[in-house]
């Protein structure tokens, strides 16, 4: 379990702000100016191949303080629950998947995301976790 925080208090676990994170990568996000520079300092020079125990934590830090913009969250039309998400490496560029690090307990603060109508789930959570989405009637691929 996470002991990591979402320190713009925007959602109650700091995973499932990953999760809506990753969803925006590829869709221009207001912080990609400063991504792009966190990565250039942190991420690409770690190594893939040294096991870490906890995140790169200069990382780690950027995503618990990023407070999304309105723009940003209306950006979130799908999510994806899987372990395999491109924000795992970004974190923990030697992370195998296999850790519960990431897992997402919650999503309270889902209403935040306006547009979302697609949930696709294989991993990072328990399906009960979910339960908010289906009883919204959001589309789930299970």
């Amino acid at each position: 379990m996470s002991h990591f925080t979402d320190e713009s208090g925007m959602f109650a676990d700091f995973n499932f702000k990953l999760v809506v994170i990753d969803s925006i990568l590829d869709k221009s996000p207001s912080f990609e100016s400063e991504l792009a520079e966190m990565k250039r300092q942190y991420v690409d020079p770690a190594d893939p191949f040294a096991f870490r125990t906890e995140p790169i934590p200069e990382a780690l830090d950027f995503f618990q303080k990023l407070r999304l913009t309105e723009e940003d969250l209306d950006k979130v039309l799908e999510l994806e629950f899987d372990g395999g998400n491109c924000i795992y490496f970004l974190l923990k560029p030697d992370w195998d998947g296999e850790e519960d690090i990431f897992d997402v307990t919650s999503v309270q603060g889902w209403e935040r995301l306006k547009n979302l109508y697609s949930v696709f789930w294989s991993s990072m959570c328990t399906p009960d976790v979910l339960a908010p989405f289906r009883d919204r009637g959001i589309e789930m691929n299970i």
